[in-house]
């Protein structure tokens, strides 16, 4: 073969080697790039001379040099940096971002979007628009408003105490029944026959009754007994507690035999009620027993009308007796009325366990200054027998209101999740979903073409683009704020810089070598 091939076979490392420093100094130079996919370039023999067979029938070859076997990508995902930009978005995984040059679509894993003056989401370095997973351009505007939406529904969750423990109250009742043989009594009964009296009253006997009207002032009366004064009867009794509270309150027995003490006018928490026998008595009964207290618990609501403007509601629960409450609703002038002044919802029960039972209508009409029609809101108290409502458990009282329906909003924000779902968050708290993100995949990610601004293009090789939604499979989450660094790894890139150096001397001193012994073989013929 010669000296020639010796030549030659240096210059294809040269050349193979020169290749390998171009590679190189490209991912160098490209240590900053986002999104860049470090490169490789694999070496293998040229095709090799037989010049003869050993005596063992072995081949004995002379290699003809080196050549390019392949130079691929290492796809592998970069660090995550962050940016702090809402449009910067990096991919976790192997799929691509899908930009639309208008005749066909590119790929690239640089997300380092923006918006153009059409509030199109667009890759600004070539104008390219980002498509949804519809195959659409994505419009995000600021300029973005949302009309109100009138509330038709408040959800009551929360628990009511089961204990009555106040003294003052809009609604009091006995801690205990009043009983004649172990039975409730009833407005007949004889004050002298109740299980609580241990020694029976005598003419002129007199109890006292004390307490605070629903104003707060402070009242007192008395009951003397007998049948020329003013009764012997629990009935009796009643009718003196309502001559003292007469347009302010009124008492009456309930059929558990507890007297119920309530305010004529609801919304307020001062009424109180004491029984107490006087000290000069021949009889006696224990009212420290039958004591007077009651519960009442208030929370909020915000109601929105037609028009999307807030109205804060008051919702005053007040129990009425044992496991029974009514709600009543309440607002300032300055919002509007109550249809018919229908604002309360009655005979609020509850099961043994503290399950919601019952109630009467939940249905109350509001009548919005401003606007022309009335509304109907259901209160929602939840399911009779579970406790996804309201319940009356022993402990805290405790409740949340929440309401549909919200008010006027502009924009406010935006995010961009994990799944790729773009988001625009309004000043009234709503959230809506403007697109999602396409993404694609490829079998044979090392088939595409590059053509330069991160982008990639699809060829024969790569196959077909398989489109999905971002976080499925292996495509990835997507990393709002922050973009994928270059994957290229200095060291290694430092380390193949110097084999890469060492290869070319190698090669060029073969060439020089070869060359000086062609010159010993010229100068044989002098």
């Amino acid at each position: 073969m010669g000296l020639s091939g010796a030549l030659y076979t240096g210059v294809s490392g040269i050349r193979a080697h020169q290749s390998m420093l171009d590679i190189i100094g490209n991912n160098l130079a490209n240590i900053n790039t986002y999104g860049y996919k470090s490169s490789r370039l694999l070496f293998s023999d040229m095709l090799s001379q037989t010049i003869a067979i050993g005596a063992n029938g072995n081949p004995m070859q002379v290699g003809k040099g080196v050549k390019f076997a392949n130079i691929s990508s290492d796809f592998s995902t970069g660090n995550m940096e962050p940016t702090g930009r809402i449009f910067d978005l990096g991919i976790e995984g192997e799929g691509f971002f899908v930009v639309s040059g208008g005749s066909k679509n590119f790929f690239t894993r640089v997300g380092a979007f923006d918006l153009n003056s059409d509030n199109v989401l667009i890759d600004p370095s070539t104008g390219y628009k980002v498509m949804d997973s519809n195959g659409d351009e994505i419009v995000i505007s600021k300029d973005a408003t949302v009309s109100g939406q009138a509330t038709s529904k408040v959800t009551v969750v929360g628990n009511l105490d089961s204990v009555t423990s106040s003294k003052k109250a809009e609604v009091l009742f006995m801690s205990t029944s009043l009983q004649e043989s172990s039975t409730a009594a009833t407005s007949s009964t004889e004050l002298n026959d109740l299980d609580s009296n241990s020694t029976d009253y005598s003419d002129g006997d007199i109890i006292l009754i004390s307490g605070t009207k629903s104003d707060g002032n402070n009242i007192s009366a008395t009951f003397t007994y007998g049948s020329s004064n003013d009764g012997t009867t629990v009935g009796d009794l009643i009718s003196v507690i309502n001559s003292a509270f007469s347009g302010d309150a009124t008492a009456s027995l309930d059929p558990s035999g507890k007297i119920v003490f309530k305010a004529d006018t609801p919304g307020s928490d001062k009424l109180s009620l004491n029984l107490a026998d006087k000290g000069s008595n021949t009889g006696k009964t224990t009212w420290s027993d039958h004591s007077f207290n009651g519960s009442t618990y208030t929370t909020t609501a915000t109601v929105y009308d037609s028009q999307g403007t807030p109205h804060l509601v008051s919702l005053r629960f007040t129990k009425q007796m044992d496991n029974l409450w009514d709600l009543n609703a309440s607002m300032n002038s300055s919002d509007g009325t109550f249809v018919s002044g229908d604002n309360a919802i009655t005979g609020i029960s509850f099961n043994d366990d503290g399950t919601f039972s019952a109630s009467g209508d939940t249905t109350i009409q509001f009548d919005f200054n401003g606007i022309s029609s009335n509304q109907s809101v259901v209160f929602d108290l939840g399911i009779s027998g579970e406790n996804n409502g309201i319940t009356q458990n022993r402990g805290t009282s405790g409740a949340a209101a929440k309401a549909d329906g919200y008010a006027y909003g502009k924009y406010n924000d935006m995010s961009i999740d994990a799944d790729g779902v773009i988001k625009i968050l309004y000043t009234n708290g709503l959230t809506k979903t403007i697109a999602t993100l396409k993404m694609a995949l490829f079998n044979n990610n090392n088939g595409l073409n590059k053509v330069g601004d991160n982008l990639y293009e699809q060829s024969t090789t790569s196959g077909e683009p398989i489109y999905v939604n971002p976080n499925s499979g292996r495509a990835g989450k997507v990393r709002s704020g922050a973009l994928e660094g270059s994957n290229v790894d200095m060291a290694v890139e430092l380390t193949s810089l110097i084999t890469a150096q060492r290869g070319f001397q190698l090669n060029t001193k073969v060439i020089t070598t070869a060359d000086e012994v062609l010159a010993d073989i010229v100068n044989l013929k002098r």
